[in-house]
């Protein structure tokens, strides 16, 4: 069991998201913290702090995650914040003092392989445990079509 967890919930699909956050609550102790955090890494450059639009897409990822762990059945605090995904995750878990760290890898592309995966670099510079949920076609929610897969 974990005290302070942080469950890092990207791009990927809503069944993700939920397995993600099951896992993290599973694995937190009766009184513990468990935090969400979503990064947003992509805002246009030039922009040295988040504007109108920016606050916008913040709040709508806030709404989002919130409504989801209600869904859930499961008390989070949210944490939605523009950076480098890597980077602003592990922030966040200093900055909760956290001894675990959730978070899925994705299917690799051309970029992971020259600048290194977010979940590398998580892996090796977190003072924390981590736990990475693998993107494999066992779980993958959808078909390379995009079709959703039924079990």
């Amino acid at each position: 069991m974990y005290d302070k967890i942080i469950c890092a919930i990207g791009l990927g699909s809503r069944e993700r998201a939920e397995r993600l956050l099951r896992t993290a609550h599973a694995l937190l102790s009766p009184e513990g913290e468990l935090t969400v955090a979503h990064i947003i890494d992509r805002f246009p450059s030039g922009h040295e702090s988040p504007d109108e639009w920016a606050v916008s897409v913040i709040k709508e990822a806030e709404e989002k995650l919130g409504a989801l762990c209600r869904r859930l059945g499961i008390a989070a605090s949210i944490e939605v914040r523009p950076g480098t995904a890597s980077k602003t995750l592990l922030t966040i878990a200093k900055e909760k003092k956290a001894d675990l760290i959730v978070l899925a890898t994705h299917n690799s592309d051309i970029l992971d392989r020259i600048f290194g995966s977010t979940v590398e670099y998580v892996i090796r510079h977190a003072d924390c445990s981590v736990l990475v949920e693998r993107a494999d076609t066992a779980h993958d929610d959808t078909t390379k079509t995009g079709k959703t897969k039924h079990a």
